[in-house]
């Protein structure tokens, strides 16, 4: 086989994984958040503002990955809708920080129960050792693609 083709059959096989992981937990996410009316969207931010405590728009928007008109929407509705609360808005909404309320607690511990059997049920036949390879090599990928990116936008 010459490298052409094995680098095309490389691009397709990860594109394509990749991919497919991403559909698989969008749909796992909306089966579940669809029935406590939230989208797959909010999951991130209750989960993120659950595991690391008050975070200000900017600092959640950084960690899910979201520019600042997204997590603004996705912040809008979970305040709107009694899952998050904020302080004062005259100051600078970026900066203020987004609390969980009682409501949206519940609901971070139940997403933090399903992400976890979940994680665990998706890992079951990997290794430790093949686990640990695994998110080594994905995070290198990442990393590269992003020093890529970098590169390509000077």
């Amino acid at each position: 086989m010459n490298a052409t083709i094995r680098l095309e059959n490389i691009f397709t096989l990860f594109t394509r994984l990749i991919t497919n992981i991403q559909r698989c937990i969008k749909k796992i996410k909306d089966k579940y958040m669809r029935t406590l009316g939230l989208k797959s969207g909010h999951v991130s931010c209750l989960y993120y503002l659950y595991k690391m405590g008050p975070l200000t728009l900017s600092e959640l928007g950084d960690i899910c990955d979201e520019n600042k008109a997204a997590i603004s929407r996705k912040i809008e509705y979970l305040t709107v809708n009694q899952y998050v609360e904020r302080g004062n808005l005259d100051n600078n909404k970026y900066k203020l920080p987004i609390i969980l309320t009682k409501k949206g607690e519940e609901i971070a511990k139940f997403i933090e129960s399903k992400v976890n059997e979940i994680i665990l049920e998706a890992n079951q036949d990997l290794s430790d050792k093949n686990r640990e390879i695994l998110y080594s090599s994905l995070e290198d990928i990442n990393n590269r693609l992003q020093t890529i990116i970098k590169s390509e936008e000077k």
